[in-house]
């Protein structure tokens, strides 16, 4: 299949490891990173004989673009992993003018679907050449890996004293999967209700998660208890904290566990679904 991937390719995007799947597979990908073409909708329109465009969230591509595209184009794919928070009036409207439209989060599949019935669930995952385990030492009892804002900031606030955690702002790539490895527990707060890829990279390298819960969770298989640890509350995750960083063979067996349930989460599978 002859596909034109429409993303972002710069160091730390997920695009580049879903363009890698993709290619894996054996189809002929090529690349337009339009965030990085001046007057990209110009150009963006040249392009004819592909199979699919697939377009990665494609801020500014209007849909006139987009129409042009189907013209001489085969099937128009759209693929959004963001929370419904940040799915724009723009967003929708790409949704909508899509052959197929992909979502990795439920509140914003249960919306897209208002304008698109050809709408779908797909896990973001994982990329299974980066996200690893590594035999490094414990450094850490607990970690938080990405940026913090929102309601992550008001749950470390809580922690500080009682719980420190370490607070780690850019951990990329093979980086990512060596911090985790380093962490007795790795802490997830979810945004908008919703988990990031991070959940799926944390498990795959190996990690014990400790998150709150979001919407959709169950189409993930991941079981609480089994595969990761769910918090309901601050006073819930100060307890389970303190439970957890004493019972190490316990955060073994629900790693390894998380690790067995996330093996068939990754991005290879998720380039499957799409080409489906």
């Amino acid at each position: 299949m002859k596909i034109l991937f429409v993303g972002v390719f710069t160091e730390g995007s997920t695009n580049i490891s879903q363009y890698n799947s993709l290619t894996t597979l054996g189809h002929a990908v090529d690349e337009f990173p339009y965030r990085s073409i001046p007057n990209c909708n110009v150009h963006l329109e040249t392009h004819s004989g592909y199979d699919v465009v697939l377009i990665a969230k494609g801020t500014g591509i209007t849909t006139n673009t987009i129409k042009q595209l189907k013209r001489y184009n085969g099937k128009i794919v759209y693929w959004f992993p963001d929370p419904a928070i940040s799915f724009t009036s723009e967003m929708i409207d790409k949704t909508a003018i899509s052959d197929i439209a992909f979502f990795d989060k439920l509140g914003t599949l249960d919306i897209a679907k208002t304008v698109n019935e050809n709408s779908h669930y797909i896990c973001e995952g994982y990329d299974s050449k980066v996200d690893i385990m590594h035999d490094v030492e414990k450094e850490y009892d607990v970690s938080f890996i990405g940026n913090v804002y929102g309601n992550r900031a008001s749950v470390l606030e809580h922690l500080t004293g009682v719980n420190d955690v370490k607070v780690i702002s850019s951990a990329y790539g093979v980086q990512h999967a060596i911090e985790v490895g380093k962490s007795k527990i790795n802490l997830n707060i979810c945004t908008d209700g919703c988990a990031s890829d991070r959940i799926y990279k944390s498990l795959a390298a190996g990690g014990f998660i400790l998150t709150d819960d979001w919407y959709g969770r169950e189409l993930t298989g991941l079981v609480d208890g089994a595969d990761l640890v769910i918090y309901n509350n601050i006073s819930d995750l100060q307890t389970k904290i303190k439970y957890y960083l004493h019972h190490e063979d316990l955060r073994t067996k629900i790693s390894h566990s998380g690790l067995n349930r996330v093996k068939d989460l990754n991005r290879i599978n998720w380039a499957k679904e799409i080409v489906k």
